[in-house]
């Protein structure tokens, strides 16, 4: 609860200086030209196109973040491991932007041919 508050008062406070919730889980040496980019507004391109978010606002019931989607070698993937997503048919708007991986319902098809 103390990072989601943590994380929420930064989004707050961005919003306050530039008028948009630029994600605080980052560090920027320009503020203000990254708000402009877009990529780390809330919620961001990462959320957008993996359904994975790195602050931990946007998670499962469980608490764990989805890493379905990631690309093999993320982060989110190699700390969490594979973590799929319980509604598959929600989210990622800009899933068309993603890097082609694997999802659990493509490996399990894949372990299934190879095994015969």
């Amino acid at each position: 609860a103390a990072v989601t508050d943590a994380v929420v008062k930064g989004l707050a406070s961005h919003i306050d200086e530039l008028g948009k919730p630029l994600c605080p889980c980052n560090f920027y040496k320009d503020k203000e030209a990254e708000a402009k980019l877009r990529r780390w507004i809330c919620a961001c391109d990462e959320m957008q196109i993996y359904k994975y978010c790195h602050c931990l606002l946007f998670v499962r019931e469980d608490g764990m973040p989805i890493t379905e989607y990631l690309p093999e070698g993320h982060e989110g993937r190699e700390v969490y491991g594979l973590i799929t997503d319980p509604t598959p048919d929600k989210g990622r708007a800009l899933k068309h932007k993603a890097v082609p991986v694997l999802t659990s319902q493509d490996e399990s098809a894949t372990a299934s041919a190879s095994s015969t």
